[in-house]
């Protein structure tokens, strides 16, 4: 399985794909964890209780209604508006479902199925207690070929024009400085004096290592007159391993790294190696691993690690550091779709999990395609080693007693099998033994007996 997408700066922003349409009716920017309640429990609820009769679906709307998407909710139908933002119980929706509306039916109609569970009509309150955010911007029957040609990942991104600035007072050393000096022209702005040396090297140290600058490295710089000197200092600071350390932290919140597994109860909640996958990613940077090897090792690392080079194995942390959801295995699975994809391409696809997508071109049909190769994968319960045991010693011992405790259990296992297997059988011989022995009675008596 691969992935591959045509805008490599959206490798620090695999969150975004979701703010293009976070927003509510009066125009204000949704919060993600509201997105995240409308997207897992509001809309799964509408999509299987209320679009057969009320959506583009239906030939006809009934009473005029359409809960598919955010302006028809907000406008209601025939009967008005069925909820008010906030308070749930103004809202018309609420009193229906509850069955509590005068001269309207609870709805879903009989005939259409069993009315809403109280966990459900709960979901249906709480959303309209919030305001009923709601990040839907079109119809739930928009064509996923439009989609497609409209999505921003999917647009090959193109050059602008570098504009001219034949203006001494905005001064251009390279490209970037003449975006930067057109747009301050054009709003009437005067460009910052130039950065002395000190701040100057205060700056790049910063952002390239996260850490000022020590006081012998900033002797060495202001005495450094080469005009070279400035690109000496970054080549410096790109070769620190400190780089990777400051820049790796952007991904990981991408990756969703943590050392914990999240809500377990009965298992060891920490990940005692989730710190390989840490030290690899800021490896990867600091050897400047291309990015198409960077995304392919973290997806498919089992593929291409050898015993000489197993360090992709750690990549595939990336995969597996997701919290655990009590071990339910379709939320992991879930987890891992939506990482790989709004990680590596901008998409969200986890919507798909329960209808076609809104926004993004997905379907049903290929979200649960990509869920088949995650579910026929399997995460060994003993993680392959990535390198020997810098103590040898340590290590056979560890061997040693590791074999001794595996034939102790396999030796226990096999002594209980022949012991259940030995009760079986008698069990099985008193039981044949009472049948023959009640042969004058009728088999109904027998049976009862032999119970």
């Amino acid at each position: 399985m691969s992935f591959s997408h045509p805008v490599l700066p959206r490798l620090l922003t695999g969150f975004g794909a979701i703010a293009f349409a976070l927003f509510t009716a009066a125009g204000a920017a949704l919060e993600p964890a509201q997105v995240e309640f409308f997207e897992k429990q509001v809309r799964p609820l509408l999509a299987d209780h209320c679009y057969e009769c009320h959506s583009a679906k239906s030939d006809k709307a009934k009473g005029g209604l359409r809960l598919d998407t955010r302006a028809d909710t907000l406008k209601g139908g025939a009967a008005g508006p069925v909820i008010v933002p906030g308070k749930p119980d103004e809202s018309l929706l609420l009193h229906v479902v509850k069955g509590t509306a005068k001269d309207t039916e609870r709805m879903p109609p009989e005939k259409k199925g069993p009315p809403l569970r109280a966990e459900q009509i709960a979901v249906l309150e709480e959303w309209v207690r919030l305001g009923a955010p709601d990040p839907r911007t079109d119809a739930e029957g928009a064509s996923q070929v439009g989609k497609v040609a409209n999505h921003w990942a999917f647009r090959r991104p193109v050059a602008p024009p570098v504009p001219t600035v034949a203006d001494a007072a905005y001064p251009v050393r390279n490209p970037i400085d003449a975006f930067i000096s057109a747009r301050l022209k054009a709003q009437g702005l005067r460009p910052a004096p130039l950065a002395d040396r000190r701040t100057l090297l205060r700056r790049a140290t910063f952002d390239l290592t996260g850490l000022p600058p020590t006081p012998a490295e900033m002797r060495e710089f202001l005495a450094d007159t080469s005009p070279l000197a400035y690109e000496r200092a970054v080549d410096r600071l790109l070769a620190s391993p400190r780089y990777g350390e400051r820049w790796a932290r952007h991904w990981l919140d991408v990756a969703r790294y943590a050392d914990s597994k999240g809500y377990v109860f009965e298992e060891e909640r920490r990940y005692p190696y989730a710190y390989t996958y840490r030290d690899w990613v800021v490896q990867a940077l600091n050897d400047d691993l291309p990015y198409d090897q960077f995304l392919i090792q973290q997806i498919a690392g089992d593929q291409l690690a050898t015993k000489d080079n197993p360090q992709p194995y750690a990549a595939q942390g990336f995969l597996t550091l997701g919290r655990r959801f009590l071990n339910n295995q379709h939320d992991i699975i879930d987890d891992r779709i939506d990482v790989v994809f709004r990680g590596t391409m901008g998409l969200t696809v986890g919507c798909a999990r329960c209808h076609d997508h809104k926004s993004d071109p997905i379907p049903t049909a290929d979200y649960y395609s990509i869920y088949g190769v995650f579910a026929s994968s399997r995460e060994p319960d003993e993680k392959p080693l990535l390198g020997p045991n810098p103590n040898a010693k340590l290590a056979a011992e560890f061997e040693a007693e590791k074999a001794k405790r595996r034939t102790e259990l396999a030796d226990f296992q096999a002594a209980k099998t022949a012991e259940i297997a030995r009760q079986l059988r008698n069990k099985v011989g008193d039981y044949l033994l009472g049948w023959h022995d009640t042969q004058g009675l009728d088999e109904e008596a027998r049976v009862k007996l032999l119970r």
